[in-house]
């Protein structure tokens, strides 16, 4: 990497990590570009060469520390075979990722869904996770697919519900758990059967 490149790696390190601070102390609409690039002892200028707008910093550490954050439940993570266990594992690390960053979450999230960003896609890979494990006891591929929609609903029943109040611990994990219980129940019986057969 040249000095150049090292520089330019350097200066947006440091502003994302004085933005990520002032956002989380201030909020991140009372926090202006102007105030970060001070922070930074650059121009406004250059703050925008690195970030072509506040959102873009926001979704920019809003991504590294998710990213950060699932990997580390991953490791931690036994692995689920049942698809319900699977979606309050991803939920529960989700849900209390989203609450400690909730003003980032709601600018993000409503960006991702305007424009089919982020959470479409995570949602898709959920959404395949539950299908596979539904496909593994022998349900068809249909009905997996319907399952896995219909949970991937209450999922969002209960983020939509909890986002605004900051409610997404353990209360509103519980919550998408007794929402998906018939699928759990269908899950079950589908095993008992896969065994048997």
């Amino acid at each position: 990497m040249s000095l150049r490149q090292q520089q330019k790696t350097n200066t947006r390190t440091k502003i994302k990590t004085i933005a990520k601070h002032a956002f989380l102390s201030q909020g991140i609409e009372a926090t202006s570009t102007r105030h970060l690039s001070d922070q930074a002892g650059i121009a406004v200028g250059t703050l925008f060469v690195h970030f072509p707008d506040k959102l873009s910093l926001v979704k920019d550490i809003f991504f590294d520390e998710m990213d950060a954050a699932l990997r580390v439940a991953v490791v931690a993570q036994k692995v689920s075979a049942s698809p319900i266990d699977y979606l309050l594992q991803m939920a529960q690390v989700l849900f209390d990722f989203y609450d400690e960053y909730a003003e980032f979450t709601r600018q993000v999230l409503l960006d991702s869904l305007a424009t089919g960003g982020f959470h479409t896609k995570q949602m898709a890979v959920i959404s395949d996770g539950i299908v596979k494990r539904f496909k593994q006891v022998g349900v068809d591929e249909k009905t997996a697919s319907i399952f896995a929609e219909n949970m991937l609903a209450n999922y969002w029943f209960v983020l939509l519900t909890g986002m605004p109040n900051n409610l997404l611990g353990e209360a509103a994990v519980a919550h998408l758990n007794r929402m998906n219980l018939p699928f759990e129940m269908s899950y079950r019986n589908a095993l008992k059967h896969h065994k048997s057969s």
